[in-house]
């Protein structure tokens, strides 16, 4: 089978969720791949920027906002010489390869000949109303910024309409969630062929075992446990309003009056940035709080092994690669009840879960396992064998697989 994917985003260029889910599925299913690969399938992946020793990425260069349309005419370059069985898109950034594709089909050429799918991530729908202010225990705590309201006046619908086009041309659709299947049917008006959860690459689940010291008698290390940094809370993620930090910031001022050693780590950039520090400030928690920045892929390791919970108080996601990561590391997750977190976190077994905008109900679950390591160690062990056995990349690459083989069935 030679498979085509086109994905805006890729390592290392971009750090992003979809780009590496995608770059983890083209080195599992290749040819080259690190001798993981089961299938031995052709693969190449359409992007904009493509790392020089990349076997798979072909990069289309351009900004941003023109990639459709560069994705779309080099999509008819490749295709005129290479006999793509599958076309697989992520979002709708290959709305223009979509166009050109049943456009081709309609002609009879042979750029028309492959099966089409794509992967909706989130509902542009969902994601515009999440651009609001964000209340931490009923008291406003943050506000968008001018460029998440022009997003939300005038990005998000076009990425809507965008999005409907894309799953109305394509043969197969597929989604992160069973929650994310539903949200695209009902603002979509289309049906979803397969909610398939995204995966973790097997070297994060190794490295982790590593780190906490797996053995046959199931003694297991995965906390720090240390007087002087304890509990070392982890966030990562894009620092923009649905992510709601601020809400974080918040429950970490009233975790610390108990728990004064307490550390937040918050790994990403975004347009909050600077107003969440200087509101770290007013809570009087900056000497507590450390903000890194955007965090090389390669380096995001070392900070899922000193942390000892990772926290996502999103109010609205799709389902979230950093929770993955976070389990596959071995740590017990505190998220909300929005979107596709419940489909990967157990609540009181992997992970505590909240709802959005509660401050007092975060910090009271990051203060249960501050005062029970041994809990903390427990949920940190089942988080990772969830991963082992619903969410490794393996699992992901299985389901797309089964998706691609029904399209090309039906095809024929």
């Amino acid at each position: 089978m030679h498979i085509l994917t086109v994905s805006n985003t890729y390592p290392p260029a971009d750090i992003s969720g979809v780009g590496s889910l995608v770059f983890e599925l083209a080195h599992l299913f290749g040819e080259e791949g690190r001798g993981e690969a089961k299938h031995g399938d052709r693969v190449s992946v359409l992007t904009r920027h493509a790392p020089a020793d990349d076997p798979y990425a072909v990069g289309v260069g351009g900004p941003k906002i023109l990639f459709p349309l560069f994705a779309g005419w080099r999509f008819l370059q490749l295709a005129r010489t290479t006999p793509y069985d599958v076309v697989h898109l992520h979002e709708s950034d290959g709305v223009m390869v979509a166009v050109f594709h049943r456009l081709a089909r309609l002609l009879g050429l042979r750029a028309g000949r492959s099966r089409l799918a794509v992967t909706l991530h989130v509902s542009y729908v969902r994601e515009r109303l999440s651009v609001r202010p964000i209340r931490a225990d009923g008291k406003v705590v943050s506000r968008p910024t001018g460029s998440e309201r022009v997003f939300a006046w005038f990005r998000a619908p076009l990425l809507s309409f965008l999005g409907k086009l894309t799953a109305r041309l394509c043969d197969g659709i597929a989604t992160p969630s069973k929650v994310t299947a539903t949200e695209i049917e009902e603002d979509y008006g289309v049906r979803v062929d397969a909610a398939i959860p995204n995966g973790v690459s097997r070297w994060i689940a190794r490295d982790a075992e590593a780190v906490e010291g797996d053995s046959a008698s199931g003694e297991d290390d995965a906390s720090n446990e240390d007087d002087s940094c304890w509990p070392a809370v982890l966030f990562v993620g894009r620092l923009r309003t649905r992510k709601a930090a601020a809400v974080l910031l918040e429950a970490f001022a009233i975790l610390l009056r108990d728990w004064p050693q307490a550390q937040l780590i918050l790994a990403g950039n975004g347009e909050h940035r600077e107003v969440l520090e200087e509101h770290a400030e007013a809570l009087g928690i900056a000497a507590s709080t450390r903000f890194l920045g955007a965090v090389p892929r390669a380096e995001m390791d070392h900070w899922y092994r000193i942390a000892d919970v990772f926290c996502l108080p999103s109010i609205y996601e799709g389902f979230p690669v950093t929770i993955l990561e976070a389990m596959a590391a071995g740590l017990p997750i505190v998220s909300t009840t929005v979107s596709g977190i419940p489909e990967a976190i157990e609540d009181g077994v992997s992970g505590y879960l909240v709802e959005p905008e509660n401050a007092t109900a975060l910090a009271e679950a990051l203060a249960r396992l501050a005062a029970d390591p041994e809990l903390t160690r427990t949920m940190g062990r089942n988080a990772r064998r969830a991963v082992r056995e619903q969410f490794s990349i393996e699992a992901t690459a299985e389901a797309y697989l089964a998706l691609w083989q029904k399209l090309l069935a039906d095809a024929s």
